[in-house]
Order: structure tokens, then sequence, then C-alpha cells
């Protein structure tokens, strides 16, 4: 009960009283980076941001065996925006003299726009953005001394 009396809730929601996170499969999965792909490992710029990338997630617990092909399409999706980027250069406006006005957006734009925003959408499921980092429960890891970290969440382990 709140200081002017209880909270009026709209009908369609309840509150919730139990603080308890339920179990998830989260918290059972093996934490441990997939292996490569071989359609990965057979691109260069894929292998490379593979290295780059896949080991950091690992760090942070965050991966399990079956996320190689969610991973190997956020890798994608990096690779053809940093292409378009590329092909777009240093000004994205295109001068074409049969247009009316001369001038036009350059097409590698909109597709390197696509590409970020579905790499973005990868990233926040991997737990790659700065609020999905901040809404992932920490687990509870001691310094190396056999105790629980004091300030790990309570959620979690």
């Amino acid at each position: 009960m709140g200081a002017r009396g209880p909270l009026k809730l709209p009908s369609h929601l309840r509150p919730v009283h139990d603080t308890q996170l339920a179990n998830t499969v989260a918290e059972t999965a093996p934490k441990q980076a997939p292996e490569k792909p071989t359609a990965v490992a057979e691109d260069e710029a894929l292998s490379a941001m593979w290295d780059a990338v896949v080991p950091e997630l690992d760090l942070a617990g965050l991966l399990s065996p079956v996320d190689a092909l969610t991973i190997e399409m956020l890798l994608r999706h990096i690779v053809t925006a940093r292409q378009a980027h590329a092909e777009i250069g240093a000004s994205v406006v295109l001068h074409d003299d049969k247009l009316a006005g001369g001038a036009k957006k350059h097409p590698a734009e909109q597709v390197f726009r696509s590409e970020s925003d579905m790499f973005l959408k990868y990233a926040q499921q991997l737990g790659m953005t700065f609020v999905a980092r901040a809404r992932t429960p920490a687990t509870k890891v001691g310094d190396g001394d056999g105790e629980a970290n004091p300030f790990a969440s309570p959620a979690v382990g």
C-alpha cells in the first residue's frame, strides 16, 4: 500500500509478488563458444571477425554451442554493412546527368542502413548492446578465493 492508498493497475496487468526468477534454459545451457562453421572459416573476412568477436562473448559467458548460426548471421550483416560503406566512399550523393536534379542518394546507403539495423537486432539478442548487458543478470562469480561475488546480481545463482 502506497502513501496514497493501494496501487491502481489497469485490469490487464497484475502485480508480481515473487521476485525470484524462474529457472530458465539459459541457466542450464553449457557455457562455451561454438565451433567455427566451415562456411565462416572459408571466408577470410567472416573468419577474422569470428576470431575477434566470439572469444569476447565466450569470456562474458554469453555463448552456447547452439549459437553458431546466430553468430554467423550477425557477422554476415557486419561484413555486408562494411562492404556497402566502402562502396559509398566519401559521399552519399551520386551525380547523374540523366536525373532532373543531377544528384541522387547512393544505393549502397540503403544497404548499409538495413544491414546495420539487422546487426543491431542480432547484437541485442546476443547481449552485445549496453541495454542488453544492463538487463542480463550477472552470475555469482568469485574472485578466485572460493567466495561468491557480493556485488553480483542475486537474481541468478
